[in-house]
C-alpha cells in the first residue's frame, strides 16, 4: 500500500469521525505502534491494551481497560474479546514455564460467560491445574474492577517444538 493512499484514507476516515470513533482510532493506531516497537509480541495484544504479568509460578494475570473499541452492540466486552483475554493468559502462564525450544498451543477452551464485562478494566487471573510434557490444563476467572466475576474457563493446551 503507498504511503499517500494511507494517508488519503486516513484523512477521510477522521474527516467524518466523531469523538467515540477517534478514542477507537487512536486505540487501533496506538496498538500498532506498540507493537512495532515490540511492547507487544501480536497485534491482537496491541489492540486489546494488554497489560500481563506472572504473579508466581502457578498464576498468570493479563488485563485490559474496558474502551470502546472492546465493546459489543450493547456496550459491553464483546465475548471474543473476552475469550481472547482468557486464551492470552492461559497460553502465557504455560509458554512462561516452557523451555526456549518448546510452545504450546490452545486445543480446547471452554468459557461460562456468568455476568457482563463492563466497568474499567477486565482482569483475568490463571492457574494451572494439571501439567505434563506434553499438555497443560489452565483454569482461569475474569473479573470486572468491582470484583464481580464476568467468566470463568478451562483450556488444555498440547506442548509442541518452537519453529526456530
Amino acid at each position: 500500500m503507498e504511503d499517500q493512499q494511507l494517508l488519503q484514507f486516513f484523512s477521510e476516515i477522521l474527516a467524518e469521525a466523531d469523538e467515540n470513533e477517534k478514542s477507537a482510532l487512536y486505540s487501533l493506531l496506538e496498538g500498532v505502534l506498540k507493537k512495532q516497537r515490540n511492547e507487544y509480541k501480536t497485534y491482537l495484544a496491541g489492540l486489546m491494551g494488554i497489560k500481563s504479568k506472572l504473579l508466581d509460578e502457578n498464576t498468570y494475570e493479563s488485563i485490559i481497560p474496558v474502551r470502546d473499541l472492546v465493546h459489543n452492540p450493547l456496550q459491553m466486552v464483546h465475548g471474543g474479546i473476552t475469550a481472547s483475554l482468557i486464551d492470552i493468559a492461559m497460553g502465557s502462564l504455560v509458554h512462561q514455564s516452557l523451555p526456549s525450544d518448546q510452545a504450546a498451543v490452545t486445543s480446547e477452551m471452554n468459557i461460562h460467560f456468568l455476568s457482563k464485562g463492563d466497568g474499567n478494566e477486565l482482569r483475568c487471573r490463571s492457574h494451572i491445574v494439571f501439567k505434563s510434557h506434553t499438555r497443560w490444563v489452565i483454569k482461569a476467572n475474569v473479573y470486572r474492577d468491582d470484583g464481580t466475576i464476568v467468566a470463568t474457563a478451562t483450556g488444555n493446551f498440547i506442548v509442541i517444538p518452537r519453529k526456530v
